[in-house]
């Protein structure tokens, strides 16, 4: 997890997730903690770190297999075309109703 600063209460919540060995969809579910133990701390710290030690500072940021990254959303075709997977083709239009 990467809490980004302009989220309030993310840290802690990220944090809390690792304490009390949550996932990401408990935090999506409304999930909350106080629980600060120094091993969430720590690891939250870490891979704060480490993105940033990387230009990583938003999120979603993805991070290909030539060691490029993007930062920010990528539509559907955008990220297929990254990945070299192939685009579908666009559908035909629907013929007009008479």
């Amino acid at each position: 997890m990467f809490p980004l600063p302009m989220h309030k209460g993310a840290r802690e919540q990220c944090v809390a997730a690792i304490c009390d060995k949550k996932s990401f969809a408990d935090l999506e579910g409304g999930y909350t903690s106080e629980n600060q133990c120094a091993e969430g701390v720590k690891k939250v710290e870490q891979t704060i770190a480490l993105l940033s030690s990387k230009g990583i500072a938003s999120t979603p940021t993805y991070i290909f297999t030539d060691g490029r990254f993007q930062s920010g959303v990528l539509d559907a075709d955008a990220l297929r075309r990254r990945l070299g997977i192939p685009v579908p083709a666009a559908a035909p239009p629907a013929p007009a109703k008479k």
